[in-house]
């Protein structure tokens, strides 16, 4: 039960699932959702600070930052400059989309 626990929230239900909710939240005007991608991005965080290159370190810490910095943008109206703040939660999960892709294709059966 724990393993499937810490995929869901470590994993990519909680990558993918945080963006999404962050980004219905900005483009539907609900500070409230920014609110709940960074609760659900903390797992990914978490992950993101156990690595051992000090990029992963920043980002860890400041991914949460960022959805909470997008709900201040998102109360003020300012959707676009919102939706910039998700850009390196998008971009390091694209990153891992990369290298799992790789990992995959370079396995000989």
């Amino acid at each position: 039960m724990l393993p499937l626990l810490a995929k869901i929230f470590i994993g990519w239900p909680a990558i993918i699932g945080s963006l999404l909710v962050s980004l219905l939240g900005i483009y539907g005007r609900r500070p409230h959702q920014c609110i709940a991608g960074a609760i659900l991005s903390l797992g990914f965080a978490w992950y993101l600070t156990a690595l051992p290159a000090i990029i992963f370190k920043l980002a860890g810490y400041s991914i949460p930052l960022f959805h909470l910095a997008a709900m201040f943008y998102v109360r003020q109206g300012r959707e676009r400059i919102a939706g910039l703040f998700l850009l390196p939660h998008a971009a390091i999960a694209l990153y891992f989309l990369l290298l799992l892709i790789a990992q995959y294709h370079s396995i000989k059966y």
